[in-house]
């Protein structure tokens, strides 16, 4: 059984430790077509940022929003561990001037706005309905920003509601302040794998927590480097905890687990969910591949639930409230918490035994 206990937001599979200047005509970040930048230790986090940023902006997020209409389909996964828990709608923003965005008034689901900055730091996470500023100062060249919708991906029905919502999202560059569209830099991509395949190797072994940085709390450049290797957007840890584990289970009948159910800081704003995983930590199907806690139903104590993983031939018969079905032998499951409670933060919690 292997276990890690995970910090992070979205992930992408393609492929400075301060904010870079805002020239944009800076040679740093210049390119050409005969000419690549260098990708070094230093620039990494900045570099795996930006192409994150690059697959944004060409679908659309040209400081305004492309909005991920769906749960993840299984046959797009950028990388392992894909949510399936929250809609997500990004921006490439210019930090040259005061950028104002709206979150809308919704029906009081989970919704978080997390901006963050060119070389991953993050510059704010913020959560519910507002109009929040975002001040040329604290942003860097260019920064994107990334809302989070919690949805049910069983539900066409609220599918549709969080389409409606995040069509209320507003974007507003201010005092006349014109932008400019995001640059693509031409990387060196020879240089970029040595460099990415080097964090993503620790990373593996020592998982990516404590690595997102703040403007007040920066974090080291090896913690950086670590985080973002193989979880680029990443929450800081006060925001989200990914809590993942592996079995190795008998795929002939149910397994049943007893989870506690873990603190929030503000449960009214926060949520838990789990995803489950075949042995390659992707997404096997979309029954029973995830289930939340306005799906979840509690024991009588009120403070636990009862969860079931069913192989997939038994699935549609199975009597369970709560169960999701189980993909493959061995598989993994991601057990996420959202506006953590200081004890899930530091460990307290943990995943109970499976029977």
């Amino acid at each position: 059984m292997k276990k890690y206990i995970l910090q992070f937001g979205i992930a992408f599979s393609i492929l400075v430790t301060a904010c870079q200047p805002k020239d944009k005509s800076s040679e740093d970040t210049a390119s050409t077509a005969d000419s690549t930048v260098s990708v070094t230790k230093d620039n990494y986090a900045l570099v795996m940022t930006d192409l994150a940023m690059q697959k944004e902006f060409v679908q659309g997020a040209d400081n305004t929003w492309n909005h991920h209409r769906k749960p993840m389909p299984l046959d797009a996964q950028p990388a392992p561990m894909m949510n399936r828990d929250t809609n997500y709608s990004f921006a490439i923003l210019d930090g040259g001037g005061d950028v104002a965005i709206t979150l809308p008034e919704n029906d009081g689901r989970y919704m978080s706005l997390h901006v963050m900055n060119h070389d991953h730091v993050t510059l704010g996470v913020f959560y519910g309905p507002g109009r929040y500023v975002i001040p040329a100062d604290k942003s860097s060249d260019f920064f994107y920003a990334n809302v989070r919708m919690q949805i049910d991906a069983s539900s066409p029905e609220d599918i549709q509601k969080v389409n409606d919502f995040q069509d209320l999202l507003k974007i507003e560059y201010l005092n006349g302040y014109q932008p400019q569209s995001f640059q693509v830099t031409n990387w060196n991509m020879d240089e970029f794998k040595e460099v990415h395949a080097h964090y993503v190797a620790i990373a593996q072994k020592e998982g990516v927590r404590g690595t997102m940085g703040t403007l007040d709390s920066p974090v080291s450049l090896e913690d950086k480097n670590r985080g973002v290797s193989i979880a680029t957007g990443l929450l800081p840890d006060k925001d989200a905890v990914y809590l993942t584990e592996s079995y190795n289970l008998d795929n002939s009948k149910a397994h049943k687990v007893t989870y506690q159910v873990p603190e929030m800081k503000d449960p009214n704003l926060g949520f838990y969910s789990i995803t489950i995983y075949g042995d390659d930590q992707y997404l096997k199907t979309d029954q029973g591949s995830t289930i939340s806690n306005t799906e979840i139903q509690l024991n009588a104590d009120g403070k636990s639930f009862d969860l079931y993983y069913v192989p997939q031939d038994q699935f549609d018969q199975a009597d369970f409230t709560n169960k999701l079905l189980m993909p493959t032998q061995p598989f993994w499951i991601n057990f996420r918490v959202y506006m953590p409670s200081d004890a899930v933060v530091s460990g307290e919690y943990e995943l109970a035994e499976i029977k």
